[in-house]
């Protein structure tokens, strides 16, 4: 009987005990794959807490995502993974009461690694074994409730998904859109448009609005041509862009846009095809910028250029005839037998000669300031020099207007860094203009003082004055003040003076106390050490009996210089043109030529050669004539071989220092 019963019970056993192994042994089974799961999770830590938020379960998950070990944070509080300031708000007891609450609960923050590091994350808390589920504490809706909620879990799971990556491409993202976006917006004169494949506006910046008038709302949905004329659009122009653009990726040139007042603005326009990280075309970018300052830029350039060369041609062209004035005066001047009303008649046109001489040389400095080319040689010059020099020069012009000069000058001339010639034409300018608004029996004085750094020279008169309104633009090329008393003018002169004080480190100013009581314009300029005083040259000798050929083709210039060189007891001939100039040197044999350096049939810098050839071996002096005076000039003829370089109209004291000058010894 036993034996059965052992038997009975063997095979009780063997029935009953293997179905509980058999469970036990596919939970454990089960378990583990779990867990084996959960250890190839990446970025993602999973973890099991109990009731009350201690942690239950570590996987090795886990650990990688917040660098703990089962050991050490087996039974704390999740809140360690918070930050302290969350702890303190209380951020995650509330979300353990959320998660009892509704069964589950989701959060997303920052998070703290063992290392002190953050990391964002993406966090989900869901309750397990509640005893009546999440409707029992809904159902009573008090603190209470959820607390018997929580108490009746049995803990929760916890899974918390590392963003950080995500987060800050998503933001990195963010932040280039807002970039992209406030420059769109930002590009002064430029309108920057998205697109559809098919030309439909997608998107609409202020620099559109500004540059064709419509509004955000009138143009987005609405297709690109709208932005060409009628005539445009007609022609394809629109279509052509597209077509361009989605053929060969992007399209660029200059068009017309269309306004939505019915102008057009021309435009340069860009069309850039728009693909994603799969390569396919999803939209186009199309920027267009206004050209209207720059083409309105390019016409100012241009007018300035062609200025430039007008009034070297006009200079040029003046000084011709200026240059046989000035030699015809030269020859009443000294010719003995001149009665007296000859040599006054003489005298007027000399005086006048003068002053439009000066006009033209500042007819050729208003297109030096203008293309920025106004150069200047400042070496150390005595000031006193300067002044009494510009007042020798316009002495004749005061007596004659019946005004009287006040001078009053250091007694130890001061030094300043100039160019003598240039600030003596801001003085002559400003003395000019005193002796022209003051009437006659007037008062024009200058006086100069000095200071520890710099030199001020105030030029004063009791003429008609100035309003308080001119004072500020009294310097302004071409400005004139009209009224009682102005005896005209170009209206350049005060702008060039200002130009020219600039240059040399200084300032000029203007004052007047009204009209009827006079003006005063004074010049500041920085003060400079003494130059040490260097041994003078002799002055020099007799100018030696020379033979001159005078090559013009202006046959009053030529034909007044040869006579006025006989008068200073040269022998002279004149020669019309280059030409004439070959037939005559073989006869003539001079030692001097004096060569213009525009002609018709050939050029001095053509001539020159010829001459040179013709007058071998013979030592010759070359003398460049010329009325046009332009530093490329003057350059060139020094390379050509000329030894000196002469403007018209010609002084005597220039035309008698160049013949002075010794002979070569051999050509150049």
């Amino acid at each position: 009987m036993s034996e059965p019963h052992a038997a009975k019970g063997i095979r009780t056993s063997l029935v009953g005990e293997p179905d509980c192994t058999l469970a036990d042994d596919a939970g454990l089974l089960l378990a583990a794959q779990y867990r084996r799961l959960l250890d190839a999770v990446e970025d993602c830590a999973v973890f099991e807490t109990d009731a009350h938020g201690c942690i239950a379960m570590w996987p090795d998950a886990a650990r990688r995502v917040f660098g703990y070990s089962a050991e050490e944070i087996t039974g704390r509080h999740f809140s360690c993974l918070h930050r302290p300031d969350d702890v303190a708000a209380g951020l995650p007891q509330q979300w353990l009461q959320a998660a009892a609450l509704g069964g589950s609960a989701r959060d997303q923050g920052w998070r703290v690694r063992r290392d002190g590091s953050l990391l964002q994350a993406s966090c989900l808390m869901r309750a397990i074994g509640a005893a009546d589920g999440p409707d029992v504490a809904a159902r009573h809706g008090d603190a209470s409730s959820v607390e018997s909620a929580a108490g009746q879990a049995a803990g929760f799971i916890v899974s918390c998904r590392d963003i950080t990556v995500q987060q800050a491409a998503s933001e990195h993202a963010r932040l280039a859109d807002t970039r992209m976006r406030l420059l769109a917006e930002n590009l002064p004169g430029t309108a920057v448009c998205e697109l559809d494949l098919d030309g439909t506006i997608r998107s609409w910046n202020v620099g559109a609005q500004a540059l064709a008038g419509y509004v955000e709302a009138e143009a987005v949905g609405q297709p690109l041509a709208l932005l060409y004329s009628r005539q445009d659009a007609a022609a394809g122009r629109d279509r052509a862009a597209l077509e361009a653009a989605r053929a060969c990726g992007q399209w660029a040139g200059e068009e017309r846009v269309a306004r939505k007042d019915g102008s057009v603005v021309r435009c340069h326009t860009r069309m850039v095809l728009v693909r994603d990280a799969a390569g396919c075309p999803t939209s186009l970018l199309w920027t267009v910028r206004d050209l209207s300052d720059a083409l309105r830029l390019e016409m100012l350039e241009a007018g300035s250029r062609r200025l430039q060369s007008f009034l070297a041609i006009l200079a040029h062209e003046l000084r011709n005839p200026l240059a046989a004035v000035r030699n015809a005066v030269e020859v009443i001047e000294l010719t003995p037998d001149a009665d007296t009303r000859v040599r006054r008649c003489a005298g007027i046109i000399d005086r006048q000669l003068h002053q439009l001489e000066r006009l033209v040389n500042d007819l050729l400095d208003v297109g030096r300031v203008t293309a920025g080319k106004l150069k200047m040689e400042l070496t150390p010059t005595s000031y006193n020099d300067v002044v009494t020099t510009s007042i020798e020069a316009i002495r004749p012009v005061l007596e004659a207007a019946g005004q009287r000069l006040v001078l009053a000058l250091p007694a130890s001339s001061p030094y300043v860094r100039a160019d003598a010639a240039r600030l003596g034409q801001v003085l002559l300018n400003l003395l000019s203009n005193a002796v022209k608004y003051t009437p006659r029996g007037g008062i024009v004085s200058v006086h100069v003082s000095v200071e520890s750094a710099r030199v001020i020279t105030a030029v004063s008169d009791t003429g008609r004055g100035l309003a308080p309104a001119a004072l500020d633009r009294i310097f302004d090329l071409f400005a004139q003040e009209a009224g009682a008393g102005s005896r005209g003018g170009l209206g350049i002169g005060l702008a060039l003076a200002k130009a020219v004080v600039e240059a040399h480190g200084g300032a000029i100013q203007a004052d007047s106390g009204g009209a009827g009581k006079g003006s005063t314009f004074t010049v500041i300029l920085p003060r400079a050490s003494a130059r040490r005083r260097e041994a003078g040259t002799p002055p020099p000798g007799p100018v030696p009996r020379r033979r001159v050929l005078v090559v013009d083709d202006n046959a009053d210039s030529a034909d007044s210089m040869a006579e006025l060189l006989g008068l200073l007891g040269h022998e002279a001939r004149a020669a019309h043109g280059g030409q004439q100039a070959l037939d005559l040197v073989a006869e003539f044999r001079p030692d001097c030529v004096l060569l213009d350096l525009e002609m018709p049939d050939m050029s001095g810098f053509e001539v020159l050669p010829a001459l040179r050839q013709a007058c071998a071996p013979r030592a010759v002096q070359f003398l460049a004539l010329t009325g046009r005076c332009t530093a490329e000039d003057q350059r060139r003829s020094e390379l050509a071989g000329f030894h000196a370089y002469l403007t018209k109209p010609l002084a005597i004291e220039a035309l008698s220092r160049a013949l002075a000058a010794p002979l070569p010894y051999k050509e150049r």
